[in-house]
């Protein structure tokens, strides 16, 4: 079996030497252009026949912040994506050897069948990961769908660990990362500051996504009329990409990075508040801790509505009833299945726009 050809990959020749060492044991089949923040590598190693990936993170700045590999390596957790292996280059370079999962939250989202209970369970399941990095006092920083794997199982996983840093005990932030940036904090930009508190802001912004909520990854989406035309005159490229950050941070530290109203209809009251108090451009004003978050949501599930999109249609299930809004036209009308049956037309609903509907179908449950 063939491999990639290690002097064609595009990585700093420290990487490049790293990798020949590496391929005694594992046959490297792909270069990863997915994401930032370091080079990603597919591969198979070579006696035991599994799929891994090899990822190599810049390990440079202050050392009292560094996350050291071999103390990543002992975290076992159902929701953080075990190290196998792990690896110092030199003073810039770190590499973790992880298993190989395709898919992320991103590829979910973009199935848009948002559920409130999945969105719920799958926020839960990060939080628990979160836990057990802030219980040895690690900030993960990055957290984002892309950064998320989702398992065989459907279990939520936190992977990439590109930008986690170690917040020394007698500190309770430390300095900012640049990535992502509609994923950071207020207090990253103004303060150049990250405690624990960012890792649930952004775990705030993945239950928005995952509940259906619109936040483009394009960034000329967030330009007003008005500053599209400035952007437009800006005589270089480089000028244009400033304004479009500038624009952006703007939004952050107001507390206007997410839009409540794009939710779906279905999506209750309960699940905005928890939204806002999770992503409060106060840190103080946020979620006490991961754990506390994680409890939170606990709490308030049995009382959501089990909305879920299927094939398009919103579904609401309880018990051996489901109820499903359709579509024609400018008009909606309810279909009913009793004990996964044949969908049948429910004329009883007398609304006709689609929160009228959602409400009538939640008052009969």
């Amino acid at each position: 079996m063939t491999g990639i050809l290690i002097d064609a990959v595009g990585a700093p020749q420290r990487i490049r030497d790293q990798l020949r060492i590496l391929s005694k044991d594992i046959i490297f089949k792909r270069e990863v252009n997915k994401g930032a923040n370091g080079y990603l590598f597919f591969g198979e190693n070579r006696i035991l026949k599994n799929e891994v990936a090899v990822k190599f993170y810049y390990w440079g700045g202050n050392a009292k912040y560094h996350a050291e590999p071999s103390t990543l390596a002992l975290i076992e957790a159902p929701n953080i994506l075990p190290v196998k292996s792990a690896g110092l280059l030199d003073g810039e370079w770190a590499y973790f050897v992880t298993p190989r999962l395709d898919g992320d939250l991103d590829d979910l989202l973009e199935r848009t069948e948002h559920s409130n209970l999945r969105a719920i369970e799958q926020t839960r399941q990060i939080l628990s990961g979160v836990v057990h990095l802030h219980q040895r006092r690690y900030l993960h920083r990055d957290l984002k769908p892309s950064n998320i794997y989702v398992g065989d199982d459907g279990r939520s996983i936190i992977g990439d660990f590109g930008s986690i840093k170690y917040i020394p005990e007698d500190l309770d932030s430390i300095p900012a990362s640049s990535h992502a940036l509609i994923y950071r904090p207020p207090e990253s930009f103004e303060a150049d500051s990250y405690g624990f508190a960012g890792d649930l802001y952004q775990c705030g912004i993945i239950l928005y996504q995952l509940l259906g909520g619109y936040l483009p990854y394009e960034e000329m989406a967030w330009l007003t009329k008005a500053q599209r035309r400035e952007h437009d005159q800006l005589p270089s490229r480089a000028d244009q990409a400033m304004f479009i950050d500038s624009c952006i941070k703007k939004k952050i530290q107001r507390g206007q990075i997410l839009d409540l109203s794009t939710l779906p209809v279905w999506v209750p009251d309960k699940l905005k508040r928890t939204i806002r108090k999770a992503v409060h451009v106060d840190p103080r004003k946020r979620f006490e801790s991961a754990s506390a978050f994680y409890t939170h949501l606990n709490n308030i599930k049995a009382s959501i509505p089990d909305w879920s999109v299927i094939e398009g249609c919103p579904v609401l299930t309880y018990s051996a009833v489901s109820y499903r809004v359709c579509e024609k036209g400018n008009s909606f009308y309810v279909q009913k299945s009793k004990n996964n049956g044949d969908w049948r037309r429910d004329n009883s609903f007398v609304g006709t726009s689609l929160v009228g509907i959602v409400r009538e179908i939640e008052g009969k449950i």
